[in-house]
C-alpha cells in the first residue's frame, strides 16, 4: 500500500515542475495577450495551451489549459494512494470542491454570468470538469444542487438542506454556513487518531475554522437586531483561536475592539483589523494561503508535502489566469501583481 515517503517522492517530482518567480515576474511583463501566448509555450503547460487552442481562443483557451493541467495534477495525486493517506489527501481536495461551490452558488445568488462564474473556478477538487460545467449551467441553485445529487458528491445531502432554507429566506450566509459545517464535520471524522497526519490536517481544519468564524463575525456586525442566540447559530465549532465568547465579542460594535485584541494575541494570523469586511476576507485568504504553501516545509515523510505542493500549484494557476487577463487587458504589471496571491 503505497504511504506517504512514497507519495511525496513522486511530489516532489512535481514540484520541481512549478514555474519559479522568476518565470512568473517575466511572464507578468508581457502587455499583450500573444507575447504571453507565446512565452507559455516554454512551460510545463505548453501542451495543454495547445490543444485547448484548438478549440478556443485567447483568454478562454487559456483558462481551460490551465484547469485541463489542474485537475490532471490532482487526479494524478490521488493515483499515487489509497487506503488512509487517500482518504486524507481527498479531504484536502474537499476543500476546493466547498470553494468552488461557494463561488457557484454566490453567482447565482448575484446573477452572475456563466463566464464570470467558470472563470473564477479553480478544479482542484474531487468534482470533474462536466459536473462543474453543469453546475455553472444550471440556471439556480436548486439546478446546482441537483448536479451534486446526481454525482452522488458527499455534500449532496447537506447542499439539499440548506436550499430548502434558502428557498424560503434567500439567506446566502445560512446556506453557506450549512456546508462549511458539513466539510468540519466530514473531515473530523477522517482525521480521528493519534497519527501525525490525522493531527497536521485536524491543524489545518481547525485554522479553516478559526477563519471561516472570524469572517462571519464581521459580517454580524452589520447586521442589527440579531441577540446572541441568533448569531451563535452563524458559528462553526471546532476552532481553537476563536471560542464562542470571543466570536459573540468579535460581532458585536461595542466589543470589538478589546475581543480583537484578544484574538491577536493568541497567535491569529492577521495583525491590523482591515477597514472593510472585504478587506479582512482577503487578507485572511491570503494568509490562510501561505499558511498552506508553507506546510511544504513541513514533515518530509507526511502529509504536508502534499497540503503545500495543492497550494503551490493551485495558487500558481489562479496567478496565471490573473495575468493572461492582465496582458489581455493591457492593465499595469504593478496593478496585476497587487491582485496575486504570492505564496
Amino acid at each position: 500500500m503505497p504511504d506517504f515517503p512514497y507519495i511525496n517522492a513522486r511530489v516532489r517530482a512535481m514540484r520541481s515542475r512549478l514555474l519559479t518567480a522568476a518565470q512568473l515576474d517575466e511572464l507578468l511583463g508581457f502587455t499583450t495577450l500573444p507575447a504571453f501566448l507565446q512565452a507559455m509555450a516554454s512551460t510545463p503547460y505548453a501542451g495543454d495551451l495547445q490543444e485547448a487552442l484548438v478549440r478556443f481562443e485567447g483568454v478562454r483557451a487559456v483558462d481551460e489549459a490551465l484547469a485541463r493541467n489542474l485537475r490532471r495534477t490532482t487526479r494524478k495525486i490521488l493515483g499515487f494512494a489509497d487506503g488512509r493517506p487517500r482518504a486524507l489527501i481527498e479531504v484536502v481536495l474537499l476543500r476546493w470542491d466547498l470553494v468552488n461551490l461557494r463561488v457557484i452558488v454566490r453567482g447565482k445568488h448575484a446573477g452572475r454570468s456563466d463566464g464570470e462564474v467558470m472563470a473564477a473556478l479553480l478544479p482542484a477538487g474531487t468534482l470533474g470538469e462536466a459536473a462543474l460545467k453543469e453546475m455553472v449551467a444550471a440556471p439556480d441553485i436548486a439546478g446546482v444542487v441537483g448536479t451534486l445529487e446526481a454525482v452522488g458528491h458527499p455534500f449532496a445531502q447537506v447542499a439539499a438542506e440548506a436550499m430548502a432554507g434558502y428557498a424560503g429566506n434567500q439567506d446566502l450566509l445560512a446556506f453557506e454556513l450549512l456546508l462549511d459545517r458539513a466539510y468540519v464535520e466530514r473531515g473530523m471524522r477522517q482525521t480521528r487518531g493519534r497519527s501525525s497526519d490525522a493531527t497536521v490536517l485536524r491543524e489545518v481544519l481547525h485554522a479553516e475554522i478559526d477563519a471561516a468564524n472570524a469572517k462571519t463575525a464581521l459580517k454580524l456586525d452589520s447586521a442589527e437586531g440579531l441577540d446572541e442566540e441568533a448569531r451563535l447559530r452563524f458559528f462553526i465549532p471546532g476552532g481553537v483561536m476563536l471560542p464562542a465568547e470571543l466570536f459573540l465579542a468579535l460581532s458585536a460594535p461595542s466589543t470589538r475592539a478589546s475581543a480583537w485584541q484578544k484574538l491577536r494575541l493568541s497567535g491569529f494570523p492577521i495583525r491590523d483589523l482591515p477597514e472593510t469586511p472585504i478587506e479582512f476576507e482577503r487578507a485572511l485568504d491570503l494568509a490562510t494561503a501561505q499558511a498552506l504553501a508553507g506546510r511544504y516545509r513541513g514533515d518530509p515523510l507526511g502529509l504536508d508535502i502534499v497540503i503545500g505542493y495543492l497550494a503551490l500549484k493551485t495558487y500558481e494557476v489562479a496567478n496565471l489566469r490573473l495575468v493572461a487577463r492582465g496582458a489581455f487587458l493591457g492593465l499595469p504589471r504593478e496593478a496585476v501583481r497587487r491582485e496575486m496571491v504570492r505564496v
